[in-house]
């Protein structure tokens, strides 16, 4: 049975982030997939500039388009547009994107099986792993990066309790003369309860177009993307793939680390609940997993992983789902003011931006106004004590 320093599950950005750091730093490490790289995966693509300071390599190559411009609209109507000045994320196709990040990985040494089913882990003094195929491999530590599912984390018995919600993506291969139109411009929908939102998200070859809604909305999610493709226009253009996902939200204390095993990425919950974006979370959880089980291998333990994610992940999470409770709030009780105050307020947008490009953070921006954010909070405890 081949052994390494530490088995990662998952290509995506959290296990290749945590696959390229650790066999950077000479660990042997082993990257395991269901799927055969490149692959398709269901995701806006939607990059915000943050996630490129997090990364030692550039990813130009991948990038589809740079958005600066930022229109938002409510039920098709009190349509504006708000201008960052520079682009404040790119746009991805995630099999290109992804597959970028593995390929670094691999450059610094990491081993990858693709096709690789986990069926089964064991724990005991090592973590143990056999494949559908009959594979089997061994390691001290084990990050589980393999998806909102996490079929893997739940083998370990960590991801329990973590909220979520669903998404519906679809690719449209829209005539060139209509994707020109929406070159460098990012669009939001808004107007879904108790919250959500539909996206345009502009690549090369096609319109990236998708909901997210809260988890009772999700039979609804077909006919709202197909509504709203029809109010673009866009009813008579080729769909090229449609496809589900689940978004999951981590808000306390739910475990993401044992002795041998982590959760990173979409594994361990880390999407912020006002963009419900996960890939620049997805690369931070990496890197600190991987300086975690380093950590371990060097005789220490890789019980901080979680304490790390809670003191430099959580206070982004909870700040962006104060934030997302106050604007969809104040959107559900007042959409025509709000929407008006929304379009003629710069700060807000602008601090949005900024965050976006790593500017500035969620944390940050909330604490400009204390009151607001501690009164979101008090009302989320509550409706997170009623559930």
């Amino acid at each position: 049975m081949p052994e390494f320093d530490c088995i990662v599950v998952g290509a995506g950005p959290a296990g290749s982030t945590a696959s390229r750091e650790l066999a950077a730093a000479g660990a042997r490490v082993l990257v395991l997939d269901r799927a055969q790289f490149p692959r398709y995966k269901a995701c806006g693509g939607g990059v915000p500039l943050r996630t490129e300071k997090l990364l030692p390599f550039p990813i130009d190559s991948v990038v589809e388009d740079s958005v600066s411009l930022l229109q938002v609209s409510h039920k098709g109507s009190s349509r504006f547009v708000q201008d960052s000045g520079k682009p404040f994320a790119h746009m991805v196709m995630r099999e290109r994107f992804d597959a970028l990040l593995l390929e670094q990985a691999r450059k610094a040494g990491a081993e990858f099986r693709p096709g690789t089913t986990v069926r089964a882990l064991e724990a005991n003094g090592h973590v143990t792993i056999r494949a559908e195929d009959g594979f089997e491999a061994t390691a001290p530590y084990i990050v589980c990066a393999d998806g909102a599912h996490s079929p893997v984390g739940k083998m370990a018995g960590l991801g329990g309790g973590i909220a979520e919600c669903a998404a519906w993506e679809v690719e449209v291969r829209a005539p060139a003369i209509r994707r020109r139109a929406f070159r460098g411009t990012a669009l939001i929908e808004l107007g879904y309860k108790p919250w959500g939102y539909a996206w345009l998200f502009p690549k090369a070859d096609i319109l990236s177009i998708g909901i997210v809604l809260h988890p009772n909305q999700a039979p609804a999610m077909k006919d709202r993307v197909r509504d709203y493709i029809t109010a673009l226009g866009l009813g008579a253009a080729d769909v090229d793939v449609a496809r589900g996902h689940k978004v999951r939200f981590r808000r306390g204390g739910e475990t993401i680390a044992s002795e041998r095993a982590l959760l990173a990425g979409d594994s361990a919950g880390l999407a912020d609940e006002f963009t419900e974006e996960g890939i620049s979370y997805a690369v931070e959880s990496g890197r600190l997993a991987a300086r975690n089980i380093l950590r371990g291998l060097g005789g220490g333990t890789i019980s901080a992983y979680q304490r790390d994610i809670d003191c430099e992940v959580m206070p982004e999470l909870r700040a962006a789902r104060q934030i997302g409770h106050m604007f969809y709030g104040m959107l559900n009780r007042a959409p025509k003011p709000w929407m008006f105050a929304s379009s003629h307020v710069g700060y807000l947008w602008g601090a949005f931006f900024a965050v976006q490009r790593g500017e500035s953070t969620y944390a940050r921006e909330a604490a400009r106004i204390p009151l607001l954010p501690g009164i979101a909070q008090r009302r989320l405890d509550r409706q997170d004590r009623g559930h």
